[in-house]
């Protein structure tokens, strides 16, 4: 979180919990000859462009509301500006940089009381379930089943495993809900020259094996081992107790599992490189990480680009799959904003379904991957020219994509992820703090995320 050929081990592990799906590229307003089964030229109408002309009367303008600002806005900016290019005089796409996801949603959530709902917006999963609850997202099955603007059967393979399947979660009640927007995963960023200081090459692969190898580090080179934001770590405690084969959330939310045997090994351990100061709380990782002061960060593999170009020669560097509670089986979390259609105007929602399947398409999302360290949503992409060259003259970029991604699974969606996350992030950070014992905290993160989850059911 490889999902080319390279690796059908792995995809056909998957494919009972991955769907496939494809991004449709045919020409909008325009009539596409359908495959009937007998020998005529009868050309199939668009459903969901029934009566709609769009430029007729100039062109339909909709806003696209995002989180992303430095070189990953930059990249939503050319993306942007090259569909307003392709669909000149029809569709005008405005992209609304809206801050964090917590802002983001807080506008949403105050316009869909208030109105003025943008036409397309990024989304995560909890988010999604929120929107759909208050009946203001369209389910796209219309549009991607459109014999004119929908997907076409033929691309079904150029779709990555894993990508769909966050837009389908049981959840949505059979219907597609969301659209891809981005695709990354959690990673372990690792300083080479401060691990082979310490007589390592790479991460352990297990947490045991990574605990001796923090302290080793953390003595040999005076160096923190790991550094950790001074925030709320519940999702990413969520995400390590995955790998013991834990899922903290019950797949049919009927309850948490945060106080286990597995669960009080890896706080344990936490505590242990705390205490032993292997690991380093800062409220900027990535700069700790970049400036040498830590040798290895914990994060999404969106932020291979920002490495590149703030390590760049200081030291040599590389992203490697987290490490693992379980022999046998390899998890990591599955990260990335969705793009969700909002409920507007039949004109406005058919641009919105225009843009979000342009912006999955091969062509962009080679734009987004090169610019920054998203993985591209098709397999086509990593054909492209420009990606191509982007991972020749970017290797830790491809390491991410061949070590890290093909390990990265969803996790339960739930619209209380976000609260119980925190409630565990706060047990932990008691526990950080000396405040309360492992086993304290486990049983505290169980109680409050058990309360949190029944509030929201």
């Amino acid at each position: 979180m490889n999902l080319t050929k390279r690796f059908p081990a792995w995809k056909a592990s998957m494919a009972s919990l991955l769907l496939l799906a494809t991004i449709g590229c045919g020409t909008p307003q325009q009539a596409a000859p359908a495959s009937t089964g007998t020998q005529t030229d009868k050309k199939e109408e668009s459903k969901v462009a029934q009566g709609i002309e769009l430029g007729k009367n100039g062109p339909i303008s909709i806003d696209f509301w995002h989180i992303q600002a430095t070189i990953y806005g930059d990249a939503i900016k050319e993306m942007v500006a090259a569909f307003n290019k392709e669909y000149e005089g029809k569709i005008i796409v405005k992209e609304v940089f809206q801050g964090s996801y917590d802002d983001l949603n807080k506008k949403v959530r105050a316009s869909l009381q208030g109105g003025g709902l943008p036409a397309v917006a990024m989304s995560y999963e909890s988010d999604t379930l929120e929107y759909m609850k208050a009946d203001k997202i369209v389910a796209l099955d219309d549009y991607i089943n459109d014999p004119v603007n929908g997907l076409k059967k033929a691309e079904l393979d150029d779709i990555m495993p894993g990508v769909l399947a966050r837009q389908r979660i049981p959840e949505y009640n059979g219907k597609t809900m969301s659209w891809p927007h981005g695709n990354s995963s959690m990673g372990v960023y690792y300083n080479i020259d401060l691990l082979k200081k310490a007589g390592y090459e790479k991460p352990a692969a297990t947490w045991q094996e990574f605990e001796k190898m923090a302290l080793d580090i953390t003595e040999k080179t005076g160096v923190p081992a790991l550094v950790m934001g001074n925030a709320n770590n519940g999702g990413t405690f969520r995400t390590w107790l995955r790998t013991y084969g834990i899922d903290p959330i019950n797949l049919d939310q009927s309850g948490v599992n945060y106080d286990n045997p597995q669960a009080l090994e890896l706080a344990g351990i936490i505590k242990n490189l705390v205490d032993k100061k292997a690991i380093l709380f800062a409220q900027d990782t990535e700069q700790e990480f970049t400036n040498g002061r830590a040798a290895m960060e914990i994060g999404t593999t969106a932020r291979t680009s920002s490495k590149l170009d703030l390590v760049k020669d200081k030291f040599k560097w590389g992203i490697t799959l987290i490490p693992q509670g379980k022999s046998g089986s390899k998890v990591t979390e599955l990260y990335g904003g969705n793009q969700v259609l909002f409920k507007t105007t039949p004109e406005k929602q058919l641009a919105g379904w225009l843009f979000m399947k342009y912006f999955a398409e091969s062509k962009a999302q080679s734009i987004y991957a090169a610019k920054t360290g998203y993985f591209p949503a098709t397999l086509s992409a990593q054909n492209t020219d420009l990606l191509k060259k982007n991972y020749t003259d970017n290797p830790q970029k491809k390491q991410a994509f061949d070590e890290v991604f093909p390990y990265a699974r969803i996790d339960v969606s739930s619209a209380a992820r976000n609260k119980m996350d925190t409630a565990v992030g706060e047990a932990l950070q008691a526990m950080s703090a000396g405040k309360l014992s492992p086993a304290d905290a486990l049983k505290k993160a169980q109680a409050d995320s058990t309360k949190a989850l029944k509030e929201f059911k």
